[in-house]
């Protein structure tokens, strides 16, 4: 079996925490299990080893921690302090034939996300060393 995506970095990370000692990660999690198919195509594409809050659980003691809590970062920070700004950004860019791709996947991530943040988003894990 290939460990890929955070539970890969997590393995990397697990010898470089001392026994007992505290980590703390955010991981793109969905939140729930019925997922609206047009972000799971997307995300399938764009992050695939995207797991659920206990799968990223089970994940983290596979990788030799304890996951003593969990936090979802709120949406509208996620807005306020990355999609507001990126898309201001974007604004100001000349579009060029090298950016573009990059630009419509960036504007889909965008639009997914303000019709079906109740689904998904970044969850902080505090972790311990086991």
């Amino acid at each position: 079996m290939t460990v890929e995506g955070a539970e890969c970095g997590l393995k990397i990370w697990r010898p470089l925490v001392s026994n007992n000692g505290i980590a703390v990660i955010s991981e793109m999690s969905w939140f729930t299990n019925e997922l609206p198919e047009p972000a799971v195509a997307y995300w399938q594409n764009a992050y695939h080893t995207m797991g659920n809050e206990f799968e990223n659980i089970v994940r983290a003691n596979r990788s030799g921690f304890k996951v003593l809590s969990t936090q979802r970062l709120p949406s509208q920070v996620w807005w306020l302090n990355y999609y507001q700004p990126l898309r201001e950004r974007i604004g100001q860019l000349e579009i060029s034939p090298s950016s573009s791709s990059v630009i419509r996947e960036t504007e889909e991530e965008m639009k997914l996300f303000e019709k079906f943040s109740n689904f998904y988003g970044y969850t902080f894990y505090v972790l311990q060393a086991a």
